[in-house]
């Protein structure tokens, strides 16, 4: 048995947490932290547990008709889903959702920022069965009715507002169709009604809230659309005769699925326990690539806003950036000493030349944050990877990209040569706390961090006036 981090490594790297972020931009204060008033915890230290964020109307434009019932439909996009609504006064507001023990946490963003304390910033609910993940269906949410789903431990999925934590539908109700923990649910791109939900079990169902559930018979009785059992790259999709949910069932790799990532240009990514990080096109139903860390499972995972990079996160405490068009390993990031929970990238501070590549004027920002209580802060460009001096110079060029990683067949692993892939340091490297980061997520108006104590801090992005300051070194 071993636990997550070193637990006499941590206590020695135990300095008072920053409340300033240092970057090359301006300081990132932070402005604002919410403490779950229920002060519960997850009887496994070791699991991380998903947040969820949205901005949403102040008011519902349109309300969906009850009566209509969505059929699934994976039709192709041409174009990318309709983006969050830009930051208005009056006109969004901000929410986080995430769990903390046997306690669903519901944060508005917006008027914990404006001081409406403590009457209008939060909202707590107890469950029997500990919540472990949250996902809120931007789509059809206002600031009056947050529609969310809220996967447990005992594998049901619940469909809430979490604004009255009234129930509207339960799915997998009492485990009927998977009886392991919900690892992660998430919104299937561009569709209102369509979600995926992750298990321990390494099952991912595609469900409509639509629908009402099937029976376990009916999977059973199911045959595979599309099977591959080539060792690492084993996966089956199967679909239930009935109408009833699931539409779809994926077996996927050994070991549960950790969590799920979608492209805006309709690939998925699921993070799993075996090392892998598979790349599927959504559409297809068929496997495209696969990423392996170095060692462990697979925790996290990202896309870039133009989907050219992938940012994974795992147990061998390594963010590594991957380019899906060479599928090859481009930057080993080392910064953290323990586990990953969570990467993001910033779409605000990503500057791309259209060919997506770090060596032609390209600048990629993205966040980690790990179970050693830091905030890593990444810009991937050309000036910021270091090449070994072992490789020659002309490792630089991209077109000598695909040299790098083991590739077999359709699986590229990050080789254990440190030598051979360009290593990164981050530009900012922050102890934020003294428990283990759980989530980050990126805002309009900054970022927001949560830890396993169940505390949810912003971090405001410097203002115009703001003076520049040097990054923050991992002494600092």
């Amino acid at each position: 048995f071993s636990w997550p981090y070193d637990l006499r490594r941590m206590s020695a790297d135990r300095s008072t947490p920053k409340t300033a972020l240092n970057l090359p931009e301006g300081t990132y204060q932070l402005s604002g932290a919410y403490s779950c008033q229920s002060n519960t915890h997850s009887s496994s230290p070791q699991r991380v547990f998903k947040a969820s964020y949205a901005k949403v109307n102040a008011v519902r434009l349109t309300s969906p008709s009850p009566k209509t019932k969505s059929k699934l439909s994976f039709t192709k996009r041409s174009t990318p889903p309709t983006p969050l609504p830009q930051a208005v006064s009056g006109e969004g507001v901000e929410f986080l959702i995430y769990p903390n023990g046997d306690c669903l946490c519901v944060v508005n963003l917006t008027a914990l920022m404006a001081r409406e304390w403590p009457s209008n910033t939060h909202r707590e609910k107890r469950y029997p069965s500990d919540p472990t993940s949250a996902a809120i269906n931007v789509g059809v949410s206002s600031g009056d009715s947050l529609e969310t789903l809220v996967g447990f431990e005992n594998g049901e999925i619940h469909l809430i507002d979490a604004v009255t934590f009234a129930q509207t539908g339960k799915f997998n109700a009492a485990g009927a169709l998977c009886s392991s923990r919900v690892a992660d649910v998430q919104w299937l791109p561009g569709s209102a009604t369509q979600f995926a939900a992750t298990f321990g079990s390494g099952v991912m169902l595609i469900f409509d809230k639509d629908k009402d559930d099937g029976s376990a018979k009916s999977l059973q009785q199911a045959t595979p659309l599309d099977a591959s059992l080539n060792g690492d790259n084993s996966f089956t999709v199967t679909h239930p005769k009935s109408r009833n949910n699931p539409v779809s069932r994926w077996v996927v790799g050994r070991g549960p699925i950790n969590s799920v990532a979608f492209s805006s240009d309709g690939k998925m990514t699921l993070c799993c326990h075996d090392g892998f990080a598979r790349v599927f096109d959504l559409q297809g139903e068929r496997l495209l690539f696969s990423f392996r860390s170095q060692y462990g499972a697979m925790l996290c995972a990202a896309w870039s806003p133009d989907n050219q990079y992938l940012v994974t996160g795992g147990e061998d405490d390594l963010v590594v950036v991957w380019s899906y068009a060479d599928k090859c390993p481009v930057a080993r990031c080392l910064g953290h000493n323990s586990w990953l929970s969570s990467v993001a990238f910033d779409p605000l501070m990503c500057e791309a030349n259209g060919g997506g590549n770090v060596d032609e004027g390209s600048n990629y920002r993205f966040h980690s944050v790990a179970q050693d209580g830091r905030l890593c802060v990444w810009d991937l460009n050309e000036g910021n990877l270091v090449f070994s001096r072992k490789r020659p110079s002309e490792r630089r060029r991209s077109s000598l990209h695909k040299e790098l990683g083991k590739v077999l067949s359709t699986v590229v692993e990050l080789p254990r040569e440190e030598s051979i892939v360009p290593s990164m340091e981050p530009v900012a490297n922050v102890l934020i706390d003294t428990e283990p980061l759980a989530s980050v997520r990126v805002l309009a108006g900054g970022l927001v961090t949560t830890c396993f104590r169940g505390e949810a801090k912003f971090w405001a992005r410097p203002t115009a006036s703001s003076s520049e300051h040097q990054p923050l070194s991992e002494d600092d």
